[in-house]
């Protein structure tokens, strides 16, 4: 594979987030979250984007894709100001926690004031990923203060003899693919600190992952309530998720759920690339989840999963397609058949500046698992 050619892409978009979003160290911009927001007024910002608007909105989840990114490209090319880069917003993490831990959400319209296992399990695996690097005790520390308040401020609900956390510090919703990131981050912690503590809920987390998978391999989005919202890029990330966790901490009973969950993933790829809307109709088109599905299906063919390396090139054909001039991508297309989301929010184009930089990766430094590494990594499931 061309080095060029392949990092070509992100670095084009990595300008674009540096020169649109990056203000001390963190990603600053609009997101499209909010019920009416997310129904009416993204597309008319997006239509008349000279309307005042001061949407300057700092989510962890992106900062930590940014930080990922950045080391992933000073691995990729040996350039030093992408470890500054990475570090500078790890430290401006840092510098935004409580002393109870307990990142706030954004100030973004309904969710104000909310504290979030999505924002703070990111958060903590941005800052992770900078402790593997950089050896910085503070980035571990922070993590190990939001896992503090996740267990006692958070909270769990049982379901069955399982465990699965409260998305919202006031919410009772079960919620898989909360469970799937915070299982990742207790693996995480336990392989930094060797502290068997980060497992304590372990074990009953994948025990309500593997409940509510449903027969064709979808993990629900909420767990009885909603099981189809979004389908695809949900369980898209889920499946990293839980291959991240597996490389970590390899077991038989996750790698059996993401053999189930990536055959029902790469039914998600449509004809042309884009990836599915959800189970029952195939638009609008969300330009990141081509990006996420794309990512999933390759770390799945990589761990043997299954045979999907021309399902996720598919993917990141289409997605590497919509790639503008000025280095970023559309939100979305075909949103009521006719419209589109053109706006630039950084928190999902730090995610697409990931998932390309994870295919460089792939392809610039890591053959396909085969023979003894491949059987070092997957259990002998040939009596399942």
């Amino acid at each position: 594979m061309n080095e060029t050619r392949t990092l070509d892409a992100p670095l084009r978009l990595h300008d674009h987030l540096v020169r649109a979003h990056l203000d001390g160290g963190l990603l600053v911009g609009p997101d499209p979250v909010g019920k009416i927001h997310w129904r009416v007024t993204r597309f008319v910002r997006s239509y008349l984007p000279a309307l005042p608007n001061n949407d300057r909105y700092v989510y962890l989840q992106a900062q930590a894709y940014w930080i990922k990114s950045n080391l992933l490209l000073h691995e990729l090319t040996g350039e030093g100001k992408y470890r500054t880069y990475a570090t500078q917003g790890a430290d401006a993490v840092v510098a935004r926690q409580p002393e109870n831990g307990a990142w706030v959400h954004p100030p973004v319209r309904e969710r104000r004031g909310f504290i979030s296992t999505v924002e703070g399990v990111w958060g903590s695996l941005g800052l992770t990923a900078a402790y593997r690097a950089t050896g910085s005790g503070a980035y571990l520390t922070a993590a190990q203060r939001w896992y503090e308040f996740q267990i006692n401020g958070v909270g769990f609900q049982r379901v069955g003899d399982g465990l699965a956390p409260n998305y919202y510090s006031h919410s009772t919703m079960v919620v898989p693919n909360v469970t799937t990131m915070l299982l990742w981050l207790t693996y995480e912690l336990h392989a930094l600190t060797g502290d068997d503590r980060y497992l304590e809920f372990s074990d009953r987390m994948l025990g309500f992952i593997g409940f509510s998978q449903l027969p064709s391999g979808e993990l629900p989005y909420i767990y009885q309530d909603r099981p189809h919202f979004m389908c695809f890029q949900y369980n898209s990330y889920q499946l990293l998720d839980l291959a991240h966790a597996y490389q970590i901490r390899p077991n038989e009973h996750l790698y059996i759920i993401m053999q189930k969950l990536a055959a029902f993933v790469a039914t998600g790829v449509l004809d042309h690339g884009a990836c599915r809307y959800d189970c029952y109709k195939a638009r609008p088109e969300v330009m990141y989840w081509s990006a996420a599905i794309g990512n999933a299906l390759g770390m799945a063919s990589e761990m043997g999963l299954g045979d999907y390396d021309a399902l996720s090139e598919r993917a990141y054909a289409y997605l590497l397609g919509q790639q503008r001039a000025d280095g970023a991508f559309n939100y979305s297309l075909y949103n009521y058949r006719v419209l589109r989301d053109s706006r630039s929010y950084p928190r999902y184009l730090a995610m697409i500046l990931y998932h390309l930089l994870a295919r460089a990766e792939a392809g610039l430094q890591q053959p396909p698992m085969e023979g003894a590494l491949r059987s070092a990594l997957t259990p002998d499931l040939a009596v399942v």
